[in-house]
């Protein structure tokens, strides 16, 4: 995520609601305004979009002595500061401070049961302090803070909320709030297809395969989706020759997988650090050489499961910063490039927070919000289980919803049904369905596609072309891609 400064301090900017330009000077011209970022895992920095109501704190000691500022003379601020601590829109707990002295810093520290985090900032002119910090939805118990400069302190608490049960899963789009006045000026309408997004396959790195696929489910295929040999240093990542070269032919457009290193070569730190974009230099103009200048690349694809060696860090900052890296050293050679930022459905074991958002980096590094969902870890045997699943953080229709709301396209790189590695849904027709209907009631924001047809026997088994090992899938799928919007 790109970063805000806000009271002299650096903070990770939330992916949520944002302070509008206009409402944040209307703010600081009254008080010294931060936004805090909690480290552990389920809160985010946000900020309220209005005034907040007024609240009294206690009033101060009348016998108790003005304090002096730095340079001795007295500061005219009450003796004994004081929070106020109010709720704001269900979600957003606002703390303000006074009492505190002008310039100096005061750390805010907000905790409950599970959650934390801490902050510092300047005391505006008049000694005060406000901050907004958002709590996880449906989060219920006490938050607690504390203000500190030097010996003066003062705390609060605020009990917020009551458990409520989780409202019904729908998979029909919504406009978020905040969203942006545009949308993405992408075009992913369907040009070979006839669908309103693109839709791709990956069943191998050679073009038949890809040719067959549109010819058996009655549509050509938008895309092909391919992955570079990542155990052999960079040459094979940044000159990929193959798989490229053998699509030279096709007519629509690649779609290529990238680590962000190569595999035993480097670590996030080190591509922090900037330490690789030469090498990513060279791929953008390989990319240009072979008249693929509009490829989508997918950085660092699914970055949040131990799985793959390039996985975000607990701490994502390296990690964004790494990507972010990647994305402007290729556009630095390939303008037209379009970067696609994916992460693994069902579960995030990293970064902090068990969701993939933390280590988002931000609207300018990214054109496709994108994320592979398989039917395992869990699988969907029922319509209520795909809607839970999908409107979770770490789902497809939540990962929609965002896209929208930040002007982007969604991207699904990978999919499919699984009939065998862990917990697999089998031969699931109802899954072909139901991500069917998430593509089409999310048509606005769908940029892509891609079945992942894989034969191999020892990976997912999610193989449809011809009936493969899904034959009741395989019978759907082709359905409803024959048939169209």
């Amino acid at each position: 995520m790109p970063a805000v400064a806000a009271g002299g301090h650096t903070w990770r900017r939330s992916h949520r609601r944002r302070f509008r330009r206009r409402e944040l000077a209307a703010l600081a011209s009254v008080f010294a305004v931060a936004l805090l970022t909690l480290t552990v895992p389920g809160v985010t920095a946000a900020s309220a979009t209005t005034t907040p109501p007024a609240t009294t704190p206690p009033a101060a000691s009348p016998s108790a002595a003005a304090p002096l500022d730095q340079s001795g003379q007295t500061s005219g601020v009450a003796a004994v500061p004081t929070l106020a601590i109010v709720l704001f829109d269900g979600d957003v707990v606002l703390v303000g401070g006074r009492g505190f002295l002008p310039g100096q810093n005061v750390k805010i520290e907000a905790t409950t049961e599970q959650l934390g985090g801490s902050a510092s900032m300047k005391a505006g002119g008049d000694g005060r302090v406000l901050l907004g910090f958002q709590v996880p939805a449906g989060f219920a118990g006490k938050v607690s803070v504390t203000a500190s400069q030097g010996t003066r302190t003062a705390s609060g608490e605020l009990t917020v909320g009551t458990p409520t049960p989780a409202p019904t899963p729908t998979i029909t789009p919504s406009l978020p709030a905040g969203a942006p006045e545009t949308t993405s000026k992408l075009d992913t309408a369907g040009k070979l297809s006839g669908l309103p997004w693109m839709s791709g396959v990956h069943p191998a790195n050679e073009l038949q395969p890809y040719l067959d696929f549109g010819t058996w489910r009655g549509r050509q295929v938008d895309l092909a989706h391919v992955f570079t040999v990542r155990e052999q240093g960079w040459d094979p990542i940044v000159e990929p020759n193959w798989p490229v070269n053998d699509f030279a032919s096709f007519p629509g457009k690649l779609v290529i997988s990238q680590p962000l290193y190569p595999e035993g070569v480097g670590n996030n730190a080190e591509c922090a650090t900037g330490a690789y974009n030469d090498q990513w230099k060279r791929f953008g103009a390989f990319l240009v050489s072979k008249n693929r200048a509009d490829t989508i690349v997918r950085i660092g694809w699914e970055f949040n499961g131990w799985f793959m060696y390039w996985h975000v860090d607990p701490d994502p900052t390296n990690w964004v910063k790494c990507f972010q890296n990647v994305a402007s050293a290729i556009r630095s050679t390939d303008p037209d490039v379009k970067i696609d930022w994916t992460f693994n459905a069902h579960g995030s074991p990293v970064p902090d927070g068990g969701t993939p958002w933390p280590a988002y980096p931000g609207d300018e590094y990214v054109d496709y919000i994108g994320i592979d969902p398989y039917d395992m870890f869990p699988p969907s045997p029922d319509e209520a289980t795909f809607d839970r699943q999908c409107n979770d953080p770490n789902g497809l229709c939540y990962a929609a919803g965002f896209a929208r709301e930040h002007g982007k396209k969604l991207s699904v790189g990978e999919w499919g049904v699984t009939s065998c590695s862990g917990d697999p849904g089998g031969d699931n027709p109802l899954y072909i369905k139901k991500m069917w209907e998430a593509f089409v009631a999310n048509k606005d924001v769908m940029g892509y596609e891609s079945y992942y047809d894989d034969p191999m026997p020892n990976n997912v088994c999610s193989t449809i072309l011809n009936g493969g090992v899904n034959p009741n899938s395989s019978a759907e799928y082709k359905k409803l891609w024959d048939a169209g919007v």
